[in-house]
């Protein structure tokens, strides 16, 4: 039985010191080495990123003898509807060969110009 007892009182002791140096800190932390109260610091962090683009130029194909729009975007595994109104053809069966389309690229958008990146 005395051996509980010491295992108690071990406890409570640890306990004991564990609040009174926990306190102490918080109290030593609230101020600075000259002993005057610190005042509350506010820490601001930024982040920048830094996007480059890489233009490349379209892609064209011209149009063979016996080619057919519906062809041309199978071989290039394009959207005809995308293929129809980047180049501003209206009817599918009026392309004629000699005629230079224009192919959307692969991700879907349209490249304009070249782009530089600037910082924030």
């Amino acid at each position: 039985m005395s051996t509980m007892f010491l295992r108690g009182r071990l406890q409570w002791t640890l306990l004991a010191i564990t609040v009174v140096s926990g306190a102490l800190a918080f109290v030593f932390a609230q101020r600075n080495d000259s002993g005057v109260e610190a005042s509350p610091v506010t820490i601001v962090a930024t982040t920048s990123t830094t996007t480059t683009t890489v233009y490349q130029p379209p892609i064209t194909y011209v149009v063979q003898r016996g080619d057919t729009l519906f062809a041309i975007a199978q071989s290039f595994q394009v959207d005809m509807q995308a293929l129809m109104t980047l180049n501003d053809i209206s009817n599918p069966d009026r392309v004629e060969a000699g005629d230079e389309l224009v192919m959307p690229p692969a991700t879907g958008f349209v490249a304009v110009a070249p782009s530089t990146t600037m910082l924030p």
